[in-house]
């Protein structure tokens, strides 16, 4: 098992991976290619929405198989915050993230430094490296919380995505909602 600092990583195996964050959190992830953008509503794994093709959210672990995303898929990152909207970041436990390969073996664990006035922390990346993946260690924040996620990844909200794709697609309707 190996401890991440900031900036590490670790090549990871073949297989599927559990990613683990215990405590008040509320984890999730995105998933994007290499521009680094989600592709559609389909790319956001979290509480309303916790599975989606090679990724599932349950009882506070993400169960990862890469081999099982979508197409085009290289980096999925895992995100945090406070389970109570209420409660700073700064004021919880540190959290700790572990990740787990095939069988159940812990593979790297990664405490970032205590947030501050972060509402929202990118702990950790999981990204495709030649025919590999690795992961590497963030602990990056967002003051602004999930709104920066949102406009730093191309989450768009409200079915603003659903009508521009409808424009650019000859003989589509946007989406209802």
């Amino acid at each position: 098992m190996n401890d991440l600092v900031p900036g590490g990583n670790l090549p990871l195996p073949d297989g599927a991976l559990s990613i683990l964050v215990p405590g008040p959190f509320d984890l999730s992830v995105l998933i994007t290619g290499d521009e680094g953008k989600v592709d559609g509503d389909g790319d956001f794994v979290f509480f309303n929405q916790p599975s989606v093709p090679g990724a599932r959210l349950h009882a506070g672990t993400v169960t990862l198989d890469p081999r099982r995303l979508r197409a085009g898929a290289s980096r999925i990152t895992v995100v945090i915050s406070a389970a109570d909207p209420s409660r700073a970041l700064g004021g919880l436990p540190a959290p700790t993230l572990s990740v787990s390969g095939p069988g159940g073996r812990l593979l790297a664990r990664f405490t970032p430094p205590r947030p501050t006035h972060e509402t929202v922390l990118l702990l950790a990346e999981i990204y495709r490296r030649g025919a590999g993946w690795k992961v590497r260690a963030l602990g990056q924040g967002y003051a602004d919380g999930l709104a920066g996620v949102a406009r730093d990844f191309g989450v768009e909200l409200g079915g603003r995505r659903a009508a521009r794709q409808a424009r650019r697609t000859p003989g589509t309707r946007p989406a209802a909602g």
